[in-house]
C-alpha cells in the first residue's frame, strides 16, 4: 500500500490534538462562563465565524441532528451573537467573532506555559506542520476544502511556537474531515446518520438502536432515529440483524464498503505529503511523539 509508512501519522497526530484539547478547553470552558460568552462560539469556531446556516454546518458535520443547529442559532440571535440574513442564514457579529477570539486566546495563553524539552523543538515542528498545511491548500480536488478554508483561526506569525503548532494541527485536522466526506459523502448523502450507524457496527460489537443512541447521545438524534437508519443500512445491504432481536452486525459489504472509504481517505489526505522528504517525515514523526508525550507530563503536572 503506497500510503502505509504515512499511516502511523494520522493516530499519532489525532492522539496529540485530543492532549491539547483536554489541556486547552476546560481554560476556554472558564472564560466563557466568566465572561458570560455562549461556548457554542468556540465548538463551531471550526465550522466558521463569518456564517451560520444548516446548509454550511452540515458540510463539515452531516452527522448532527440539523435540529440542534435551528436551536443553537435561535438561542444566539435572540442575545445578538448572530443577525438573520436572507436565504435562511445568519451573520455572526464581529462581537462574537471578538468574544470566541478572547476565550480560545484564554486557552493558549495557558497552553504557551508549556516548556518543551529533551530535544523537542517547537519552532522547527510549526514550520514542518506549516509545510503540510500549506501544500493541503495547493492540493487538487477532490477534496473539496470546505473545513480548511471555513475554520476560525486565532494564532498569528507573532504566536507563541505552541499556538502556531496547535493552529496547524487543527488545519490538518479539517484537511482530513475535508478528506474523509470527499470518500464517504457519496455513499450516504444526505443520510448521515446512516453512515453512523454503520460505523457503530463497525466498532467489533453487536448493537441496538438504544445502545447508539446512549453512546452518540451528543449528536442530537433519539433511539427511534437510529432504529429508522439500521432499518436503512439494511435496505442497502451495510447491516443486518443478528438472531438476537433488536441487535444488528455489519455484513461483508458494510465492512468492505467501510474499508474503501478509509482508504480513499487516506489517498486524499496523505497525497499533498509528496512535499516532505524522508529524512522530514522522519523528524517530523519523531518532534511530534516528543510533543505528545510531554504534553501528557504537561497536563499531570497542572
Amino acid at each position: 500500500m503506497e500510503n502505509e509508512p504515512l499511516l502511523k501519522f494520522w493516530t499519532l497526530i489525532y492522539s496529540t490534538i485530543r492532549e491539547i484539547w483536554q489541556i486547552v478547553e476546560p481554560r476556554i470552558e472558564d472564560a466563557a462562563l466568566r465572561l458570560d460568552i455562549p461556548i457554542e462560539l468556540y465548538y463551531y469556531s471550526e465550522l466558521g465565524l463569518d456564517t451560520f446556516s444548516i446548509e454550511e454546518f452540515q458540510k463539515r458535520d452531516p452527522f448532527t441532528n440539523p435540529e440542534q443547529f435551528e436551536r443553537l442559532f435561535a438561542r444566539l440571535d435572540v442575545k445578538g451573537w448572530i443577525e438573520p440574513i436572507p436565504d435562511g442564514k445568519y451573520q455572526v457579529t464581529q462581537r462574537a467573532r471578538n468574544a470566541a477570539r478572547q476565550i480560545i486566546q484564554a486557552g493558549d495563553r495557558y497552553l504557551s506555559s508549556f516548556k518543551p524539552h529533551s530535544g523537542l523543538d517547537l519552532p522547527r515542528l510549526a514550520a514542518l506542520l506549516k509545510q503540510i498545511v500549506m501544500a493541503n491548500g495547493a492540493e487538487r480536488e477532490p477534496p473539496a476544502k470546505w473545513a480548511i478554508s471555513r475554520r476560525f483561526r486565532v494564532a498569528e506569525k507573532d504566536s507563541p511556537p505552541m499556538v502556531q503548532v496547535r493552529e496547524y494541527l487543527l488545519d490538518i485536522f479539517a484537511y482530513r474531515d475535508d478528506s474523509h466526506l470527499a470518500a464517504a459523502r457519496p455513499h450516504f448523502n444526505e443520510a448521515g446518520i446512516v453512515w453512523i450507524v454503520l460505523g457503530s457496527l463497525i466498532g467489533g460489537t453487536d448493537v441496538t438502536a438504544q445502545q447508539i443512541a446512549e453512546k452518540m447521545e451528543f449528536r442530537g438524534y433519539e433511539a427511534f432515529d437510529y432504529q429508522i437508519a439500521l432499518d436503512a443500512a439494511v435496505e442497502v445491504g451495510w447491516a443486518e440483524l443478528t438472531e438476537e432481536p433488536g441487535m444488528y452486525r455489519p455484513t461483508a459489504q458494510g465492512r468492505e464498503l467501510r474499508e474503501q472509504v478509509e482508504r480513499l481517505t487516506d489517498e486524499y489526505f496523505f497525497r499533498p505529503w509528496s512535499v516532505m522528504t524522508g529524512d522530514e517525515l522522519d523528524e517530523l514523526y519523531t518532534q511530534l511523539t516528543k510533543l505528545h508525550d510531554q504534553l501528557i507530563e504537561f497536563k499531570k503536572m497542572k
